[in-house]
């Protein structure tokens, strides 16, 4: 158990577009694939691995109802800031490793930052995985590459929104055009996440 405590989490960065924001985002998101695809996600990672992501209140419980089905929620750490406390889903305060950056009053970015970098360095990661999402999945994605430029980044373009705007704007990420062409194609979840490298 402890060096499974040790061991490298996969990073998921995700979020359902909503549509009263910009439509560039909600224009091509697929709210049903992200979902599948976040589900998909922790069921393959989370009996062996670890999973880390930032709580979102679109995203902690679908991780929430997968850890507990197979008994992993100490698999899973979820960081917020504080300047949401009083807004985080329940889901989010039922995993035992929840931690809480500090606000910045009166500046949702600027906290939301300080969470990010946080969440970024604080544990040894082994993947980023971008699922669907708007600017934060963008932020997490540029900040990823920054921070763990070496790791292999999975933005799943079939989901939509921002992660089909990574994809494109990043044509090298990943390399192999087999990969690409499945991240792009692939709807079929679980099978996808098992056949990437330090994901499945």
């Amino acid at each position: 158990m402890a060096s499974q405590a040790l061991s490298p989490a996969v990073f998921l960065s995700a979020s359902t577009p909503d549509p009263r924001r910009h439509p560039r985002y909600y224009a091509t998101s697929d709210v049903s694939a992200i979902r599948e695809a976040i589900v998909a996600l922790a069921t393959v990672v989370l009996p062996a691995g670890r999973l880390l992501f930032g709580g979102h209140p679109a995203v902690s419980p679908l991780i929430w109802l997968i850890a507990q089905q197979i008994g992993a929620v100490d698999r899973v750490r979820i960081y917020q800031s504080e300047f949401f406390r009083s807004a985080v889903p329940p889901e989010s305060l039922a995993f035992p490793s929840i931690v809480w950056t500090p606000e910045i009053p009166g500046d949702r970015q600027g906290s939301l930052a300080v969470m990010r970098e946080a969440m970024l360095a604080d544990l040894p990661v082994r993947s980023g995985v971008f699922i669907g999402g708007m600017e934060g999945v963008e932020e997490e994605f540029a900040l990823f590459r920054k921070q763990h430029a070496s790791l292999p980044a999975y933005a799943i373009a079939s989901t939509g929104a921002a992660a089909k705007i990574i994809f494109d704007r990043n044509p090298s990420v990943p390399s192999d055009p087999l990969v690409r062409r499945a991240l792009e194609h692939d709807v079929v979840y679980d099978a996808l996440f098992r056949g990437l490298r330090d994901v499945g």
